[in-house]
């Protein structure tokens, strides 16, 4: 178990990471292990991790509309109303407790819309969100604590948890699954246990641009001085060395790799040549062509372009469009996600089928007046909801006689009584006067 941990939080050659450190969030404190000998160019460059990055203003404003859209969605525990009925919400027993704890404060120290951004935050940047159901003596859920850290424990099939409580950090472990609901990033590590942060993915994904980071920083590291090596300008073939003179390349070949990193200049023996083996400062700037554009940062996250205020190139219509594309490709696939995994955990085997947690998306159109106009105007034609119905979802009174489902005909088969009396087809021989 404690080589499990040691490699879960930092691998079998550094110690632990605290358990009150983000699960899968490396530490600031530990020294970079590819760091050439006296060349320690991660301390001369300043990269955005974490929250730091919040200050990218796309980056910011694209992690906020994923935070703040899913935190105005309702949650609810919804039961079969009756054998072939409807699921509505269920406010008896103990469903009206877990609607309360999924809807207004599901512990004392936050709100139920600050959990959902929350967790949609630890999901971007951790990789991984983890909420503890603390449950009462019969096993219904009393709390749902949002946890700081996490690990799933595979052996036993639980979880060790860290939450805040009465100000201080409280450690839980051997969590059974069930009292675990475990949010995790759209890309997992290949055993599938946890999320991978998205900005570790975006960075780390491709060798290739990996590779080209580390050694841009390392030439902007040294301030972008030319590197020289000399060396003899005409040297004998390997052939004609004796094994002596090869044990002495091969050291000399180690000592170019560690000067080769380490100084300025690389310095061998017989020296009659200099050659510049360093970056210009022209091709330093292409260090600019690897920070990420609003592009990048909007695909990275899923959110259009000009919902992130970048609207260059854009028309009047495509705010509507933008709008559709980000509810349909973005927040639909978190909706469901979200409610598979709390119907798994919140929801009995024995009261599956007839009880059900929903995440309802109608919040996010309350703003766009015109298009829930439309909608509403649908739903009463086609016989859907009734006017009482309607009203009763924008808080307004009942009617007289609103309960009564109407449905618009506007087609009719052809040469049919309907359209007879509407005047609209052939008249009929009763209704044809007499020839004089």
């Amino acid at each position: 178990m404690d080589n499990f941990f040691r490699n879960w939080f930092g691998g079998s050659k550094r110690e632990a990471v605290p358990v009150t450190a983000p699960c899968g969030v490396p530490s600031s404190t530990v020294e970079p292990q590819n760091t050439a000998k006296g060349a320690n160019w991660e301390a001369n460059i300043v990269v955005p991790r974490d929250k730091r990055s919040l200050l990218v203003p796309a980056w910011y404003r694209g992690v906020t509309l994923l935070m703040q859209t899913m935190g105005q969605m309702v949650t609810q525990m919804q039961k079969l109303d009756g054998e072939g009925g409807n699921f509505t919400e269920d406010m008896r027993g103990i469903g009206r407790r877990v609607n309360r704890l999924l809807q207004i404060r599901p512990n004392p120290l936050m709100t139920a819309s600050q959990m959902q951004e929350q967790i949609v935050y630890r999901t971007i940047y951790y990789g991984n969100a983890y909420v503890y159901i603390e449950r009462d003596v019969w096993g219904d859920p009393l709390y749902l604590w949002l946890c700081t850290s996490g690990a799933y424990l595979p052996e036993s099939d639980s979880y060790m948890l860290v939450y805040n409580r009465d100000g201080l950090p409280k450690v839980v472990t051997e969590v059974p699954n069930a009292d675990c609901i475990h949010f995790k990033n759209v890309i997992m590590d290949g055993m599938m246990w946890r999320g991978l942060p998205t900005l570790e993915f975006a960075l780390n994904a491709l060798s290739i641009a990996a590779t080209s980071n580390e050694q841009t920083l390392q030439d902007v590291a040294k301030g972008g001085k030319y590197k020289v090596l000399v060396q003899e300008e005409k040297s004998p073939t390997a052939s004609t060395r004796g094994r002596a003179n090869q044990k002495e390349m091969r050291r000399m070949t180690r000592q170019f790799a560690e000067d080769w990193q380490a100084n300025d200049v690389v310095m061998l023996d017989n020296v009659a040549d200099a050659k510049i083996i360093s970056q210009t400062s022209e091709q330093l700037q292409l260090l600019q062509n690897r920070e990420f554009s609003v592009s990048d940062l909007a695909r990275i996250l899923g959110v259009p372009r000009i919902m992130m205020m970048e609207d260059s190139g854009s028309s009047y219509k495509m705010p509507e469009h933008a709008t559709q594309e980000f509810l349909l490709r973005t927040i639909q696939p978190r909706i469901r996600e979200w409610e598979d995994e709390l119907n798994s955990k919140l929801i009995r085997e024995q009261d599956w089928g007839r009880r059900r947690i929903h995440v309802c998306e109608l919040a996010l159109r309350r703003l766009d007046a015109r298009g829930q106009a439309e909608i509403d105007k649908i739903l009463l034609e086609c016989g859907v909801m009734s006017p009482n119905e309607l009203r009763n979802r924008y808080d307004l009174p009942k009617i007289e006689g609103g309960d009564t489902h109407y449905v618009t005909a506007q087609v009719a088969v052809m040469d049919s009584e309907k359209l007879r009396t509407n005047g609209g087809g052939r008249p009929s021989e009763e209704s044809t006067p007499a020839s004089t």
